[in-house]
């Protein structure tokens, strides 16, 4: 009786701290399921998106027209990363920005949903982001981005559009009080990268 008495004594405080730790690590990992962003995920997305373009060995056919004059060319390699800057800088993920930006479901039709993301604060540089999805399984199929910014002798406004795997499309126009307005437009299609073989 004794004996298992004193086997007792040694395995409760083993079995304790073994409930202890199964508690905190469930408490953690609860936790850490449950932490969501305010909004779309952008930058996530785009980390995605980026993992898939590498795999699939894509690269770009960029067209560019800026103030009317078009050029064409294929980038042997792409750095996406590089590529996508101006989406990832429109990230509205931002503490500051929490109750900033209204958010708004609307549908389009049987096939599509919108997702629409409206600054309150006129002064945020991302004014705008709409997310298309499709109303079957979520999947994203259109984002649209607008971003402005005034300055004492110019004003900006870029329009973005992504197609996920497919395209992308960015609009840049500035005004300028002393100089005029520039403009340009830059087309990206996602194409496979054709192997070469010696």
């Amino acid at each position: 009786m004794q004996g298992n008495f004193r086997v007792a004594f040694f395995i409760w405080p083993i079995m304790l701290g073994s409930v202890i730790f199964f508690s905190l690590s469930c408490t953690k990992n609860s936790s850490t399921l449950i932490v969501q962003k305010p909004y779309f995920d952008l930058t996530g997305f785009f980390d995605d998106q980026i993992s898939q373009l590498y795999k699939d060995s894509s690269i770009i056919i960029k067209t560019a027209n800026i103030n009317g004059n078009t050029d064409q060319h294929e980038m042997p390699w792409t750095d996406w990363r590089k590529e996508f800057a101006l989406f990832y800088a429109s990230d509205i993920n931002k503490g500051s920005f929490i109750g900033k930006y209204t958010v708004d479901t609307t549908t389009i039709d049987s096939l599509e949903k919108r997702i629409t993301y409206k600054a309150i604060d006129k002064d945020l540089r991302t004014s705008l982001m709409e997310v298309n999805l499709s109303a079957h399984d979520n999947s994203i199929k259109l984002l649209h981005i607008i971003n402005k910014s005034d300055h004492f002798l110019s004003s900006n406004m870029e329009e973005l559009y992504y197609e996920p795997l497919k395209s992308y499309i960015v609009k840049s126009t500035q005004q300028m009080k002393l100089f005029g307005n520039d403009s340009y437009l830059i087309k990206g299609d996602i194409v496979n990268k054709h192997q070469q073989y010696f």
